[in-house]
């Protein structure tokens, strides 16, 4: 099933009264306040307009936060797609619980780029995705509102290479200027870009991972294989440029996924078998339970969910779910609506909400 989304959310957004009503009439408001918490998404934007006290309590900074400490947050995959004909991008949410899609709004990009430049990543603890597509703006979707909206500009507007949120908040994007690597640092709080560490040399992206504060990049093998790729890692605690295990490097072979702080890579040939990278042997072990379902075909937008999940999204938005424990997978298909028979998944993201 696919539900649209909604053409208004912002309807209490602004002339906000001083005082409000109770929540749920009858309750105290920390209970119906909890009422509130099961809720699944996208619900909650859809409800905001029950009244001024439903728009603040499910727009309070707690909301979401106090629902994953309840274990009341439940997974949703974002996939971005496009048409091969058109190459518009478009953004659909599943929930793989009840296998319905979820629309979103319209992406307000203000030119169409190819998807292959698009590049994304995610603050889960504010349930927020941060989309990059080589403008001076990155935009912001937040699931609470189900809205669309634009950062502060970036000092450098380049195509990026790589994000991912290297701590609570702020988000690393790495990008390719004449030669050189560079980062910048998004505080998603402040609204705020600040400059980071330059590497003195360039890569071309093939894929990307961020894992406890480092951005990993690997442009990956090329033919005739004669030389090991370039890769570089930016440990963003230390602000600072790495060189990347040469194991890690080297046996790099497919689109990248982090799972409970473990690295692993659904590799590109043969059987799209997983893979786990061991960092204290630095090699890449492989998982058993066999590879990518076959009823998914490529091309992939691979990611990981937490709580040991795997996410592979492939042509006409197949899903193949991977539980995975330790070095074992377990895999589950759900087949795409016929409406989406046609597109391409571009990438990939997780929201608990």
């Amino acid at each position: 099933m696919i539900t649209t989304s909604p053409s208004n959310s912002n309807l209490y957004d602004s002339h906000m009264p001083d005082r409000y009503d109770p929540v749920i009439p009858g309750l105290p408001d920390h209970i119906a306040e909890h009422c509130l918490l099961h809720l699944p998404f996208p619900y909650p934007s859809l409800l905001r307009s029950v009244s001024p006290s439903w728009n603040k309590a499910l727009l309070s900074p707690s909301f979401l936060l106090t629902k994953s400490k309840l274990c009341l947050s439940t997974p949703r995959l974002f996939v971005f797609s496009f048409h091969p004909q058109t190459l518009q991008i478009q953004c659909q949410s599943l929930d793989p619980a009840s296998h319905r899609w979820f629309l979103l709004p319209r992406i307000p990009l203000s030119t169409q780029i190819h998807p292959c430049y698009l590049a994304c990543g995610t603050v889960a603890s504010k349930g927020e995705m941060f989309l990059f597509a080589g403008g001076e703006n990155c935009l912001v979707y937040r699931a609470i509102t189900n809205t669309w909206s634009v950062t502060g500009p970036m000092s450098s507007p380049r195509a990026p290479l790589a994000v991912g949120e290297v701590s609570d908040g702020r988000i690393a994007v790495v990008t390719e200027n004449s030669g050189m690597l560079s980062a910048e640092i998004y505080d998603s709080i402040t609204d705020k870009w600040g400059p980071a560490a330059v590497m003195p040399q360039g890569i071309e992206r093939y894929d990307a991972a961020t894992i406890n504060g480092r951005v990993y990049l690997t442009e990956g093998w090329d033919w005739p294989f004669d030389s090991p790729p370039r890769a570089a890692v930016y440990d963003a605690v230390h602000n600072m440029w790495q060189e990347m295990p040469k194991g890690m490097c080297e046996g790099w072979t497919g689109s990248s996924a982090v799972i409970n702080g473990a690295f692993y890579i659904v590799t590109e040939y043969g059987d799209n078998n997983l893979k786990l990278y061991d960092e204290t042997r630095d090699e890449w072990r492989p998982v058993r339970g066999g590879g990518v379902p076959k009823a998914v075909r490529r091309p992939y937008a691979v990611v990981g969910g937490g709580n040991g999940m795997l996410y592979v999204v492939g042509k006409g938005l197949d899903v193949a779910i991977g539980r995975v424990e330790k070095a074992e997978v377990e895999w589950e298909v759900i087949k795409g609506p016929e409406a989406f028979a046609e597109l391409l998944p571009c990438n990939a993201q997780v929201l608990h909400l």
